[in-house]
């Protein structure tokens, strides 16, 4: 719950810094904080060398932790150091010069990364969710504050650049702060087989995902290159609502997951049963979600964003629909990892990853739209993939793994139907017609579980109630 509440309240923050820097940043302006951005991103998913996950998954001790703040910072300062370096080269093979100052100010959230990895992998080893909630909620605060304050004072993409960087050192200053007892700063009282241990489960799981990161963000990356900034900054836009309400998500419940899966890897039958729910849940609430995101689309991108981003709609109709696919699959990773086979998650990765590329660069020809598209069709593939990978890990049978997705797909439906039937009514205006819209959609959705699912509605209000 704690974990959601500092997730729901960071969001909102999040939400309302989107909407008036989308009213102040052009286009092109927003495509060159993403294309900086991503490319920090790639170089940011190392920056830890997997010791986040280590932590939670190798014996508890105070070596163990002193060990992986050792490399973790080590990590941190090289990486930020080359990517200081090799801006200028980056920006130059883009053809973008503007975004080499950008990730250099960016570089500061690679130590900031770094020197959180630690304190908050320990939070989350200790399940203290309770104590991690003020971190997130201070790090969207700072990180909007300031990024608004700069756009009002007119430094345009340098306001989000900075704001991120801000966002990021609050962060991990939260994250040591809110850490209890005695803090692993003597890094010095290590020994080379705490140091071993630590390489040997962090670099697979390091090495997993920043494979899942050049699959989920390649598509920047290629647009950036092919199509220009500006294409980016309306298909940045278009993937935010999606990342923010779907996707994110299931990242959070991810961290939870991870160390619940990990302390219960014995009971083979109390994993399958747990990550039976946990697929149930997260298809119920992407699909429906992903579904309802999609049919509001076209009226609700003008109400929050503005006319100037009408051609972002498209986009944001097939990159819903792909988030909804990947919920379909989420959870699959988690369970790889805590049963101690990272190397499975990047042998997946890698495969998604030589199929995903050709099928985005062939779709450029269509611009961002072909590429969204693309995104949503490799999605449904491989989140069958992963499931059935998933299952066979944990001697689950298929039909056990459809069931618990039918509640989703149907809820889905029905919010579509419902959604779909509200905006076949007389234009009522773009305000109006939204709250219409989310409203039907959510109320059938409802009604379908309710009568539809009982069983799983009564299981989701005993949850809410315990919480």
């Amino acid at each position: 719950m704690w974990q959601g509440f500092a997730f729901a309240a960071g969001k909102m923050v999040v939400l309302v810094t989107i909407v008036v820097l989308a009213r102040i940043l052009s286009p092109h302006e927003y495509g060159l904080v993403a294309l900086a951005t991503v490319l920090m991103a790639y170089v940011e998913t190392i920056a830890d060398a997997g010791m986040a996950q280590a932590l939670v998954y190798l014996p508890r001790t105070g070596e163990v932790a002193r060990s992986a703040l050792l490399i973790s910072l080590m990590v941190g300062v090289s990486l930020a150091s080359g990517a200081f370096l090799a801006a200028p080269l980056i920006a130059a093979l883009y053809n973008v010069p503007e975004v080499a100052p950008l990730m250099r100010v960016l570089a500061i959230s690679l130590l900031a990364t770094s020197s959180a990895a630690v304190p908050e992998a320990l939070l989350r080893r200790d399940l203290l969710f309770r104590r991690l909630t003020a971190a997130p909620m201070i790090r969207a605060a700072v990180t909007g504050a300031v990024s608004l304050s700069l756009a009002f004072a007119g430094v345009g993409a340098w306001s989000l650049a900075i704001g991120t960087s801000a966002g990021s050192a609050a962060y991990a200053v939260s994250c040591w702060l809110l850490l209890p007892g005695q803090r692993p700063w003597q890094m010095w009282r290590v020994r080379k087989d705490a140091l071993r241990a630590n390489l040997n489960f962090g670099a697979p799981v390091a090495g997993s995902t920043l494979l899942a990161r050049l699959i989920f963000d390649v598509d920047y990356l290629i647009i950036g290159l092919l199509l220009g900034t500006q294409a980016l900054g309306f298909y940045t836009l278009a993937f935010r609502l999606p990342e923010m309400v779907i996707i994110n998500v299931f990242f959070v419940l991810s961290t939870v997951m991870f160390p619940l899966y990990t302390q219960v890897r014995g009971d083979r039958e109390l994993l399958r049963s747990g990550y039976l729910k946990s697929v149930r849940l997260q298809a119920l609430y992407g699909v429906t979600a992903g579904v309802g995101l999609a049919v509001v689309a076209p009226v609700l991108v003008p109400v929050l964003f503005g006319p100037q981003w009408k051609d972002a709609v498209v986009p944001l109709v097939f990159l819903a629909l792909y988030a909804a696919a990947r919920s379909l699959g989420a959870g699959a990773n988690d369970i790889y990892k805590a049963l101690g086979r990272p190397g499975l998650s990047i042998g997946i990765s890698l495969v998604r990853l030589v199929l995903l590329v050709p099928c985005l660069l062939f779709a450029t020809q269509w611009g961002i739209i072909g590429v969204a598209c693309a995104q949503m069709i490799v999605a449904v593939v491989f989140a069958c993939g992963m499931q059935m990978a998933a299952a066979h890990v944990i001697q689950l049978r298929a039909r056990q793994l459809l069931r618990a997705v039918v509640p989703g797909l149907v809820c889905g439906a029905a919010a579509a139907l419902a959604g779909l039937g509200t905006l076949a009514l007389p234009l009522l205006g773009g305000v109006t017609t939204t709250i219409l819209t989310v409203a039907a959609g959510v109320a059938v959705a409802y009604g379908v579980l309710r009568w539809g699912f009982p069983g799983l509605h009564d299981e989701l209000l005993q949850l809410a109630r315990r919480r």
